[in-house]
């Protein structure tokens, strides 16, 4: 009778101290290991800057010329006036849409750092998406952003030339394997 006494006392102790941790916010869930690694994974996914996800060929191009710009400093009107311009005539887009593109990459680029040293990470989810028309197309199109008012500085010509790398398909030699 006494061991009877004894695990009932046991089980009501626990329960009573389960419950005691989940007033205190305590969820049992979150011992799970699977529900761990998900949450991390979600966390991961939305602490990284949007920059990097990525996933449209038109919205990397829009990020590249506005990034091009913003590289010597803050946009002016007559900037904003060609990239709105070059969002509506190049991309084919209503001026709503070219006004929310223009708005939403530079949201993204507020918290950019190092643009120039994050090329490769900005393009590395989309590259593959890139037709070889988009490609040649994006790099005139961040060459005119960045000669627009004078000539390209040395970071925008550093900056060219390696999203240009990332870019350009490598020249392959159809004779070696």
């Amino acid at each position: 009778m006494h061991i009877v006494i004894g695990i009932i006392s046991a089980l009501a102790g626990l329960i009573w101290a389960i419950n005691s941790l989940q007033r205190s916010g305590f969820r049992l869930s979150s011992i799970n290991p699977f529900y761990w690694a998900r949450r991390n994974k979600w966390k991961k996914q939305y602490a990284e800057n949007p920059l990097y996800s990525l996933t449209d060929p038109m919205e990397v191009a829009a990020a590249l010329m506005l990034g091009v710009a913003k590289l010597e400093g803050e946009i002016s009107r007559e900037q904003k006036q060609t990239i709105l311009a070059v969002f509506s005539d190049d991309f084919g887009l209503t001026t709503v849409a070219a006004l929310d593109l223009f708005s939403s990459t530079s949201f993204m680029l507020q918290k950019e750092v190092n643009f120039l040293e994050n090329c490769d990470k900005i393009l590395e989810n989309v590259k593959e998406k890139f037709s070889i028309e988009q490609a040649e197309s994006t790099i005139e199109l961040v060459e005119k952003m960045a000669n627009l008012d004078s000539a390209a500085s040395d970071t925008q010509t550093s900056f060219l030339a390696q999203m240009t790398n990332v870019l350009k398909p490598k020249s392959r030699n159809s004779n070696s394997w």
